[in-house]
């Protein structure tokens, strides 16, 4: 099933006049099964056609685990104040909506990183750390087994990183929940080689990487199509970047500032080369998704039109 990511937010709709026909013909015109959809309040739901939902992608919060640790010290007192938004409230509200809009699968990033560490990648805590509270909160929330997938993306910062294949099974017979699997995101993993500058370069060392996982492999029932070669990017030093940035008081300010950084290492743009096949051809996923950003209609058709060059379709 070959899927692209999108939004119900206007600003995503805006590319198709918040029109989901448009959407839909969209679809259609580059052969795609449907969406992965990525919920923003209530916004377009309404006319959103509910067969073209494949996929979830859960809210991500990259820094949480300080306050899941807080929340669960003060369990009680949060019990007792019913207007408290937790964690595991959020994420199963978020259940609850992918169950509503029939979706086969649901998407949970398994990582964390402070605003400071996305610059500095000196971080406070480690895989083990991070994929051990993920369960906890993951088998809290995700305690009703359903006929819908759960699919952990693996991140290049600490967490579920696929790169130790005893980690990442020790994390998965750790989950309850059945019904459980892998959504390999390609540029995530590119980026943990920060010295790879070409797509096939990528493509060899993501297959390497996927045959390391031994058993695990079996796991990955999805993937993220994309692709991202920061090398150079990546080879600088940003600490006197952040210093400037932690001084900003403007609070947008300075998400968008750290969001221009997080966007010059995860690039999501197409991963033009044949050699993706490669890959696919080693996973045989079932949803394989057009993970891309695109700031325009024009932009975002091309985009599907060079990926499914690419993969040969």
């Amino acid at each position: 099933m070959y899927l692209m990511n999108l939004s119900n937010s206007n600003y995503s709709l805006n590319k198709f006049d918040c029109n989901w026909k448009n959407v839909e013909e969209f679809l259609k015109k580059h052969r795609l099964d449907g969406i992965e959809i990525i919920l923003h309040e209530e916004e377009n739901l309404n006319n959103m056609p509910r067969n073209i939902v494949k996929g979830m992608h859960l809210k991500y919060f990259p820094t949480w685990l300080d306050r899941y640790y807080y929340e669960e010290k003060n369990e009680k007192k949060i019990e007792d104040d019913k207007s408290n938004n937790t964690l595991v409230s959020i994420f199963k509200n978020e259940f609850n909506n992918a169950k509503k809009l029939g979706a086969k699968y649901m998407v949970y990033h398994v990582s964390h990183v402070t605003e400071e560490h996305a610059f500095t990648f000196e971080f406070d805590y480690s895989d083990d750390e991070v994929l051990s509270a993920t369960t906890n909160l993951v088998n809290k929330v995700f305690d009703d087994d359903s006929e819908m997938l759960l699919l952990f993306e693996n991140l290049w910062w600490p967490g579920l990183t696929l790169l130790d294949s005893k980690k990442a099974k020790r994390f998965m017979d750790s989950i309850k929940y059945k019904n459980k699997g892998i959504m390999l995101d390609l540029s995530h993993m590119m980026i943990t080689s920060p010295s790879i500058k070409t797509p096939r370069e990528a493509s060899d060392y993501i297959v390497n990487k996927i045959q390391d996982l031994g058993e695990i492999k079996d796991y990955i029932k999805g993937i993220h199509v994309n692709l991202s070669l920061p090398s150079t990017y990546m080879s600088q030093n940003h600490k006197e970047k952040y210093k400037l940035i932690s001084e900003i008081i403007d609070v947008k300010q300075k998400y968008i500032k750290t969001i221009e950084h997080i966007k010059k290492i995860d690039w999501h743009i197409p991963f033009d080369d044949e050699s993706i096949r490669n890959i696919i051809q080693l996973i045989k996923p079932e949803y394989v998704v057009y993970e891309v950003l695109a700031d325009e209609y024009k932009q975002l058709d091309e985009y599907m039109r060079i990926q499914n060059i690419a993969i040969g379709r």
